[in-house]
This record gives structure tokens, sequence and C-alpha cells, in this order.
């Protein structure tokens, strides 16, 4: 009897259990009819942004530079280049960097031309900037010149990136950007976290000029000339320092994606739209699409900011 009524509790607590599976998953289907599917494209998004970000580096890769290597003259690089952790590349001024990789095949994996796992201080001068650039002009969204991931410091100052995909690529890295130019490419820089800081430099005649995804971003005195977009403000984006730039750009001076739901301070720049009362066309945020953050534009500098230690042409 006492065994009977034992086997008679268990199944009714497995049905309960049952019961309650059920529940959840019905709770859990009712919540994504209303929700929609954003949630599962978007972690299904950052899956694979991360994947295209940061793939595993193994050995066959590219060739290692163990150790301090400096660069300095002219250098061609025609295969793909690792600063592994624990080692640096300095890059002294005046030195000419042509990349003269073979071309990426459809379908086949891309590798930074030159990847940084370690430490890259690229320091030219005024009158002796360090140049980047590909051997042929190789404009396209998939390869990147210049790629730092996180643990990694960089330092660009006096920089000319010219000609190629994107130009600076960086992954939760610390790096500080100052009197650098990045012009005709694909796109200028793009970044995920990290302490990154860009001041005083240009962006001109880019795809895209900058896009950051879940960052704190520091963009200071630049000017954004003759870009499609200026910047793409695409998701995360949190205690933003924008300020005393000057824009002026083909399609939009700044865009902010689907996903940055909070408004984003860009106050203190100079817009050439606005002057001509037409801001709100070189503008994408929530005025456009519903559920995306507003850029704070006012108030506006009334003239074109003029930064000093910075060249237009270098």
């Amino acid at each position: 009897m006492y065994a009977e009524r034992a086997a008679a509790e268990k199944s009714d607590e497995h049905a309960s259990i049952r019961q309650i599976k059920g529940i959840v998953i019905l709770f859990c289907l009712v919540l994504s009819i209303l929700c929609g599917t954003g949630a599962l494209q978007r972690a299904r998004a950052s899956e694979q942004e991360m994947e295209e970000c940061a793939p595993p580096v193994t050995e066959d890769a590219g060739i290692f530079l163990n150790g301090a290597t400096v660069w300095s003259g002219n250098v061609q690089v025609d295969k793909n280049i690792i600063i592994p952790k624990g080692s640096s590349l300095t890059i002294l001024p005046g030195a000419k960097i042509r990349f003269a990789l073979p071309e990426v095949k459809p379908g086949e994996k891309t590798v930074p031309w030159l990847l940084i796992l370690g430490d890259l201080k690229a320091e030219g001068r005024a009158e002796a900037p360090i140049g980047f650039s590909p051997e042929k002009p190789r404009v396209n969204q998939s390869e990147n010149m210049v790629e730092a991931r996180e643990g990694t410091s960089i330092a660009l100052g006096w920089c000319v990136f010219e000609n190629g995909p994107w130009a600076v690529h960086l992954h939760d890295a610390k790096a500080d950007i100052s009197s650098t130019v990045f012009r005709n490419n694909h796109g200028g820089l793009r970044y995920k976290g990290g302490e990154v800081s860009v001041r005083k430099s240009r962006f001109e005649g880019n795809k895209v000029g900058a896009r950051l995804w879940f960052a704190r971003p520091v963009f200071e005195e630049n000017s954004f000339i003759n870009n499609e977009t200026g910047i793409f403000f695409r998701e995360g984006i949190e205690q933003a320092a924008i300020r005393r730039n000057n824009f002026d750009n083909l399609d939009y001076d700044i865009k902010i994606g689907d996903f940055q739901e909070a408004d984003i301070d860009a106050s203190s720049n100079w817009w050439k739209a606005s002057a001509m009362g037409e801001l709100a066309d070189r503008i994408f945020d929530g005025s456009d699409s519903e559920g995306v953050g507003r850029l704070v534009t006012d108030p506006v500098l009334s003239a074109p900011f003029e930064p000093k230690n910075v060249s237009r042409e270098q």
C-alpha cells in the first residue's frame, strides 16, 4: 500500500513537472510572438560579428615577428604579419608601408594584413608622416590593413591610411590616434570596446569614416569630409565625447543603428548642413526610426573648428 501511494505521488510529481515545463514553453512562445525575433536576431548578429572580428590565430596565419621589431624607410609587406603577445612593432617617422598581398578569392577567409596581438607604435612627424597603403588601390569591406585585439596597445600619430579596405580595426584594444589621415578607403576606423581616443585627425573620401560598437568614444577636433557616412554608431554607445569636430559628408554625417536605444551627445560640433538648414537630412536617428536613440547636436559651432597640429594633405 505504501509503495503504491509513493508511486502515485511520484507520478503526480512528474505530471506537475511536465505541466510546469509546458507552461514555461508556452510563456516563452507567447513572449517571442509579442516581442518578435529581434532579440534572437540581435544575438545571432552579435555572435557573427564576434567571429568576424576575432577569428582564432593559427600558426599558418602569417609571419610571426617575435621580440622588438623596428620598421623604417620603404617596407613592402607581401605576407600577413603577426605581432604576437609580448612583442612590439615600432615604425619610425617617414616610413612607407606598402601591402602587396595576394587578392582574396571569393569565399576565402580573410586575414588582417598586419595583426597586432602585442604593441604597435607608429608615430610620425608633420614633415615625415608614416604611410600605409596597398600596392594598388584595394577598396573592399572584408579586409583590414591593421587589426589590434584585446589586451593590445597601439599609438598612431601623423599616419596616412589610404586606398585600402578597412584601415584600422580594433577589438577591445587600447588606442591613441592623433593627427592621422584616413583617406579613400572603404572604411577608416572601426572598433568594439576598448579605450580609444581619436583627436586632430581627418577622415576623407571613405565609404564610412568610423564605425563603433559597444564603445565609449572620444572624438575631438577631427574633420569628417566627403565620406558617404561620417560616423556610424551601431550599438551600445554610452558616455560619448564627440566635441569640436567638423562634419561635411555626402549622405550622412552621423547614423545611429537600430539597436542603439540611448541618445548620443554630439553637441559643440560644426555641421556644414546646419548652416544650410539641412542638418536633419544628414542625420539618421530616432526621428527617422522608432525606438532608435536621438542625436543631440545643440549647441552647434557657428564656424568650422580649426584644429592645430594636423595637416590637410600630409
